[in-house]
This record gives structure tokens, sequence and C-alpha cells, in this order.
């Protein structure tokens, strides 16, 4: 049986088509776009109309699509946007009225523990049981930070900062000055304080999330995201300073030719780097592992197993 996982966040909607064979879940198609559902959240307190348009049309569209592919049950769920908005109501009036699904909504200590167990499946043939794994799932409103052993996650937080909600606040020249992105890294150390002594107690540090994605497509110089070639990828800050400096200089339009730039991501990128680096630097590893996994796949593996 197939089955499909819809996950609307902040910046983008993710969907992933799954197969069940024996015991395990195999993917079958993964994919998504950036409708920038939170654009403006910050500010106005509400989902703009025409972001909840293009979101509620990319799920229809996607809809289509895992029908056609032969999706049986589909599980749609959505995170810090439509729990921060104060129209969240219209918004998920308006999806189920157009979907027919009843749309959960994460909270956010479910939304850590699930990226938790999704990022960290299909690692265990790298790692010994009782590794300890720190997780960080920057999302473009908020980041989840959690720690425990494979799949089995055992504390998390969520921070209320993201590529979207950084963007908004902080990097409003295109593209950014150097004051501003000084600005935004402070911001981000500071919000991340909370999250330092889990990203430390790890002896393996797992970013997951749309910005950890992009940087898989650009580390293996891809033109579009590959799962099995991102999953488990060894990254160094380095790498991610390097990104960082190459598109702080360029403005949006020129971002956006960057090959393998994800459509509607050029605009983000820059503090979803921020982020990356700030806690890559905050847990004091020389290495990071990409995760191409997140809470669609933790959504699989606990919802419908």
């Amino acid at each position: 049986m197939r089955v499909a996982v819809i996950d609307i966040g902040t910046n983008a909607v993710r969907y992933l088509l799954a197969e069940q064979k024996g015991n395990e879940w195999v993917d079958v198609e993964v994919g998504g776009s950036v409708t920038g559902l939170g654009r403006g959240l910050a500010e106005r307190g509400e989902l703009a109309p025409i972001a909840v348009e293009a979101t509620v049309g990319a799920v229809s569209a996607f809809m289509r699509r895992l029908k056609a592919l032969d999706a049986r049950k589909f599980v749609l769920l959505a995170t810090e946007a439509v729990r921060a908005a104060n129209n969240s109501a219209m918004f998920i009036e308006r999806l189920e009225k157009t979907t027919g699904i009843p749309l959960q909504i994460l909270s956010a200590d479910d939304e850590a523990r699930l990226a938790f167990i999704g990022a960290t499946s299909g690692l265990k043939l790298r790692f010994h049981s009782d590794a300890l794994f720190t997780v960080a799932d920057v999302g473009g409103g908020s980041t989840e930070v959690s720690i425990g052993r494979l799949q089995q996650p055992e504390r998390w937080l969520s921070v209320p900062v993201g590529s979207r909600r950084l963007t908004e606040q902080f990097l409003t020249e295109d593209p950014p000055t150097s004051k501003q992105l000084e600005s935004c890294k402070q911001f981000a150390l500071e919000q991340l304080q909370p999250a330092a002594f889990l990203l430390r107690q790890g002896t393996v540090l797992v970013l997951t999330g749309g910005t950890a994605a992009q940087l898989g497509v650009f580390r293996l110089n891809l033109r579009q995201f590959d799962a099995s070639r991102i999953h488990g990828l060894p990254i160094r800050p380095e790498t991610v300073r390097e990104w960082l400096e190459r598109l702080a200089v360029l403005p949006a339009n020129e971002r956006r030719q960057v090959p393998g730039m994800e459509w509607g991501r050029e605009t983000v990128i820059i503090a979803g780097l921020l982020l990356l680096l700030t806690i890559m630097e905050l847990s004091g590893k020389e290495t990071a592992l990409l995760s191409a996994r997140s809470v669609m796949h933790g959504a699989l593996l606990t919802m419908l197993s």
C-alpha cells in the first residue's frame, strides 16, 4: 500500500510518497515547493491571503499527483506558521474544504520529536545503537533541537528562529549588509543558547530541514535534490561558511541562478545558512551529518506503522 505525508511548513510544502515492503517503508517519491506561507507573519500576526492561496494550490496539486501515483492514504501536517497565526482557523477550514482531509497541527514538541525520529532513520548501519544523536531541524519559522538514540528521542525543545523569520527581521537589504548579517548572527546565537547544552552533549550532530537539503545539493554539485546521496553526507563548518559568504554578496535574482538552487529558496537561504553555521559553532563539532529525512518520515514511522 502506498501512503502520502504532506508537511505544510512556514516556508515550503513538502510531500512524501512511501510504500510498505515487508516491515519497512520505502520512499517512492519526495517533492515540494516553496510557497512562503509564513511570509510577513511576524509583522502582521496573520497568514497573507496570497500565501494561503499559493499553499492551498500547491497541496491540491501534490494530492492530484500522489493519487495518480496510487496513494491510498494521506496525512496532512502543519507546523510553526499555522501554530502562530491569528487567522489559522481560516486557513485550516480552507485547506480541509479543498482537500477533504483533516489537517493535523503539530505542537512544537511533536515537531521536534518527529523530526528526530525521521532524521535519524536510515542511519542505523553506520553507528552503534548507543550513539547519542543531536538533531537540529532548521525550518522557516522555528528550529527544533532534540537528542537521543537512533529513532528514540529523549529530550527536545523548539526555538522560535527560522530562515524566513530571520530574513524578514534582519536581512532587509538585497543583498544584506555586513551589519545586518552580524546582527542576524548575534540574534540567532542568543536565541539558540537554551539549546546549546543539547547541541554539545550529543556525539553525532545531524542537520535537517530545507536549508540542510539545499546545502547538500550545493556540496555535491547536484542539479536537483537527491535524497539517496544527501542522507548521511558529512559537512564541515568551513563548507557552510564558504557558501554563506558566496551567496551573501549576491542579490536574490543572481542567487536564483546558482545551479541547484530550489526556486523560492534564494530569498531565505542566507539566514538558513547563518542558522546552520551558528548551530555547528555552538555544538563544537568539527563535522555534522546532513539528513534528507525529517518530520514527514517521523510521521510515517509513528502515525502509519
